[in-house]
């Protein structure tokens, strides 16, 4: 009779097992999805506005390096802490990168 309990418990606790892995797995691929999107959105709106402050410091400075720090993009309250999170790291990025490229094409 116990040897029956006990292999009762160990397939019950297996199922349950299974069941936490396979929604372990379904958030964090849901998640990443929402990260990935995030950074896009942001590393767009970053490239945008870096390429036009990038435009503007090589018309006002020239060959001078002014670039001292990275405006702080406009966050919805309604998004997702991951979103916010992978949103900001796109926008500095973003930013950067049209910053630069646009600097370096003025003073060539």
């Amino acid at each position: 009779m116990m040897n029956k309990k006990s292999a009762r418990l160990k397939k019950t606790l297996a199922v349950l097992l299974g069941l936490c892995f396979v929604l372990s797995v379904t958030v964090e691929s849901a998640s990443a999805a929402d990260n990935g999107k995030g950074y896009d959105d942001g590393y767009g709106k970053g490239y945008d506005g870096g390429k036009k402050q990038g435009h503007k410091d090589c018309i006002k400075y020239g060959m001078r390096e002014v670039l001292s720090k990275i405006p702080f993009p406009s966050i919805n309250h309604s998004w997702t802490k991951t979103y916010k999170d992978s949103y900001n790291r796109g926008y500095q990025r973003g930013y950067l990168d049209g910053y630069n490229k646009n600097r370096y094409l003025c003073l060539k």
